[in-house]
């Protein structure tokens, strides 16, 4: 299960001097222009964002894991049946259980080995963009990465939760620099919508897994292709299944 942050008590707040720095660690500048050139514009190096709670920790149907991942049981119409398909799926091999220490309580964690280190292979600065907040140094031992995080709301108030994924990659986007956003929640048409009106002009990926599978292989394709090789231009794109807004599209 996911654990239950406590209720919101204020909207979003920037904080200058927090901001400032987080500013200069995420989107650095060098003094000379790197990158890649597209359609006349000088690209940096891409910017990753990574939800951690149905992107990279699934939630699967507990009858598909006591059934080691088979789907003969369902019926032939079962649209889950196609979720679960080995070309579709990075089934779970690791497991454990991590404290949430501001919660007192151990949650089960699940993932897969490979969608991980494809994630970490990917040339791009990867940053944890998540309600894990206060726990991902946890979650980098246990995953075997080394990703910094985004310091996006106040984990003892809960300042900046409806809204501060967003805002950090609005803000991102002054940077001209090709983003990928990973998360199942917050990827919605709106959110895509505020991207594409917010001046920019390198691409962004938004992708939107099924939080039962997290990141699926077509999408994790998806996400190499993007990285290796952006668009040329403010393209927004936005790839996304499960939790009520599956769809994909361009702005």
């Amino acid at each position: 299960m996911r654990p239950e942050f406590p209720p919101v008590r204020a909207a979003w707040t920037y904080h200058g001097n927090q901001l400032d720095s987080i500013r200069q660690r995420l989107y650095a500048v060098e003094s000379e222009p790197s990158g890649t050139v597209k359609g006349g514009t000088r690209m940096g190096r891409p910017l990753l964002f990574i939800d951690f709670d149905g992107v990279i920790n699934q939630f699967p149907d507990d009858k598909v894991m006591r059934r080691q991942g088979r789907t003969g049981w369902m019926r032939p119409d079962d649209p889950h049946r196609a979720a679960y398909a080995p070309d579709n799926w990075f089934r779970p091999d690791r497991r454990e259980r991590l404290l949430v220490r501001d919660l007192g309580r151990r949650f089960v964690i699940r993932w897969n080995a490979e969608l991980v280190a494809r994630l970490d292979a990917l040339d791009a600065d990867k940053w944890w963009l998540t309600t894990w907040q206060p726990e991902t140094g946890r979650l980098n031992r246990a995953l075997g990465v080394d990703w910094p995080t985004i310091r996006w709301y106040d984990p003892i108030t809960r300042d900046g939760i409806p809204t501060g994924k967003r805002r950090t990659i609005l803000d991102a986007l002054k940077q001209d620099r090709p983003i990928v956003w990973l998360d199942d929640e917050e990827t919605t048409y709106n959110a895509g919508l505020a991207i594409q009106t917010t001046p920019h002009e390198a691409p962004v990926l938004g992708v939107g897994p099924d939080s039962a599978i997290g990141v699926s292989r077509p999408q994790m394709d998806l996400i190499e292709d993007f990285i290796h090789d952006p668009p040329a231009g403010p393209v927004v794109r936005f790839e996304t299944a499960g939790d009520g807004h599956e769809g994909h599209w361009g702005f």
